[in-house]
């Protein structure tokens, strides 16, 4: 769980660093938010990465690893606004998604996701 740890940590950095996402996916996330009402629809992408930014640099944030058959995601739980977020991202800090689940506690109880800690606790 260490080597898990050490990922986590450095794959946070990263997204704390720049969010970055695959080419072209930036921007269909940010219409697919804006069109569920998870963001308004004047939110620009530059809203959007701040939102995203801000979530993963609480040092309270909780932090989770998903697996998916090999693969392994972070998964940064935290508030803004009136709602809880879920921050998704590889181990490279490649975004995957970043979203306000309808029922945060049933999706992190799905098989896959293990907590960490906070983002405090990881990055320690």
């Amino acid at each position: 769980m260490d080597d898990v740890r050490r990922a986590a940590a450095e794959a946070i950095r990263k997204v704390r660093d720049q969010v970055q996402w695959k080419p072209g996916k930036d921007v269909i996330h940010l219409k697919k938010r804006q069109a569920m009402g998870h963001l308004p629809q004047s939110a620009s992408l530059t809203d959007y990465t701040a939102l995203i930014s801000g979530l993963v640099k609480n040092p309270k944030a909780s932090v989770f690893v998903y697996r998916v058959g090999q693969s392994l995601y972070i998964a940064v739980r935290d508030s803004a606004g009136n709602r809880e977020w879920l921050v998704i991202f590889g181990l490279t800090g490649i975004m995957e998604t970043a979203f306000p689940p309808h029922d945060i506690d049933a999706y992190l109880g799905h098989p896959g996701f293990t907590e960490l800690g906070t983002v405090e606790e990881v990055l320690a």
